[in-house]
């Protein structure tokens, strides 16, 4: 029996999910097909619009990126800052729960936080538990930040990490690497950061890493402390409980894969679904043999029949784009459009190249590559009987790893890609009652 809905969108990350919420907004009934979270939840939990860009507004930011060629928000124009703006209000009405800070307006600055390597990164909205490591902010004051090292290699990590920082917060502020004492042993040194902070959710555990804490920032006389994680559970609690304790400002540091903050963003945007009334189903959707789309499990194929389809399914690590072994073809992989990196079909493997640098600073475009869509987001080279939609990193012309656009450009071409979709179903549909 095939699966019926007003809308499909392929993909369950940041692009999927906003372009299944924003079409439910719209009244569209949907359904949403996803193998896997993507790379949404391998990420650094930071939400960012594209561009580091000295002091610039988040408004500031998109624009510079906009002028990259190949870049989505090359595609629309003076409507860039009130989809920034609505994009924002969309994601804090849905994710709730993550008590997300920052920017309002394009023309709010962003918050520069501080990365797992030492450095500092943009991002216009982040878990509340994050926010407060504002670089920006703690650098305009004397401040002694105690980054917080747990067992092994990640004591090593911590003193890279405060070496890096004290450069961004002089010459007022200095950080210094804090080892507690609660996660010391050999075991707790082969344990990854997802793994201790599913330890901390753990009754109890939570009063003994503040208690730990508080040791560890006095040893270093530390006015504010970066942590690698307060667990995955109610993070803003968490906060809370941690700095009544350790009396004073506790931050939460952005995160590494596996990420923390990641895992709990995905979570969120999985709930937003529930509560939004989206289905979804697990499976790997393909190009059906009418023109649309089918759901393969196992050995089954399901049909599906949509008034429209939204194609979200990421980049590499998505699986929405794939290189063919060999010829270094590149192709979508649910319609099979034609993929471009640079304005070239495949990635070989020559010498002269320039779609990967030697150095990692250097430009990779071939990180940035994705399928072509007109104005409207639509793929210039789908031939299907639905309309068909596509927003995320599958558009191409963006590469996160250089600023120049994230999860916060995921969200805002899902937000067009879902309310277009959307609209062409709600055609569709009126076209066929009115012929009957």
């Amino acid at each position: 029996m095939a699966l019926t809905a007003d809308v499909v969108v392929v993909g369950g990350g940041m692009a999927g999910v906003c372009a299944s919420l924003a079409a439910r907004e719209k009244g569209a009934k949907v359904l949403l097909v996803a193998r896997a979270s993507g790379a949404t939840a391998l990420s650094s939990g930071a939400i960012d619009f594209g561009g580091a860009v000295a002091d610039a507004t988040v408004g500031e930011g998109a624009r510079a990126v906009s002028r990259q060629p190949g870049h989505p928000y090359a595609l629309l124009g003076d409507a860039l800052p009130a989809l920034l703006e609505r994009t924002m209000a969309f994601l804090r009405r849905h994710l709730v729960s993550l008590g997300l800070e920052g920017a309002r307006v394009a023309a709010d600055k962003c918050l520069w936080l501080p990365t797992p390597v030492g450095t500092a990164r943009p991002a216009a909205l982040v878990q509340s538990s994050i926010a407060g490591a504002d670089l920006r902010n703690l650098s305009s004051r004397p401040a002694r930040l105690a980054v917080i090292a747990f067992a092994g290699a990640q004591q090593v990590e911590a003193g890279l990490v405060a070496s890096g920082l004290s450069r961004l917060l002089a010459p007022l502020g200095e950080a210094v690497a804090a080892p507690i004492d609660l996660y010391a042993t050999r075991g707790d040194a082969l344990r990854s950061i997802a793994e201790l902070a599913r330890d901390l959710d753990r009754p109890g555990r939570r009063d003994l890493f503040a208690a730990s804490l508080l040791r560890a920032a006095n040893a270093v006389r530390a006015t504010h402390v970066l942590v690698p994680t307060l667990g995955f559970a109610d993070p803003a609690v968490a906060r809370a409980e941690v700095e009544r304790t350790v009396e004073r400002p506790v931050f939460e540091a952005l995160g590494a894969p596996p990420s923390v903050p990641g895992l709990r963003l995905q979570a969120a945007l999985a709930a937003a679904l529930r509560a939004a009334g989206v289905r979804t189903v697990d499976g790997i959707a393909e190009r059906s043999g009418d023109g649309g789309v089918q759901i393969v499990r196992g050995v089954e194929c399901q049909p599906v029949r949509a008034g429209a389809i939204v194609l979200a399914s990421g980049r590499f690590i998505g699986g929405g784009i794939r290189c063919e072994p060999g010829s270094g073809l590149l192709h979508e992989t649910v319609l099979d459009l034609p993929a471009f990196a640079a304005g070239r079909r495949n990635i070989a493997a020559l010498p002269s190249e320039e779609l990967f640098a030697v150095k990692a600073s250097g430009a990779h475009p071939g990180m940035a590559a994705g399928i072509r869509v007109d104005a409207a987001f639509r793929p210039l080279d789908a031939a299907t009987t639905v309309p068909v939609f596509a927003c995320g990193s599958l558009l191409g012309g963006f590469d996160p790893a250089r600023d120049s656009g994230g999860l916060g450009t995921c969200a805002l071409t899902g937000l067009c890609a879902g309310e277009r979709a959307a609209e062409a179903a709600s055609r569709a549909g009126a076209s066929a009652v009115a012929g009957r």
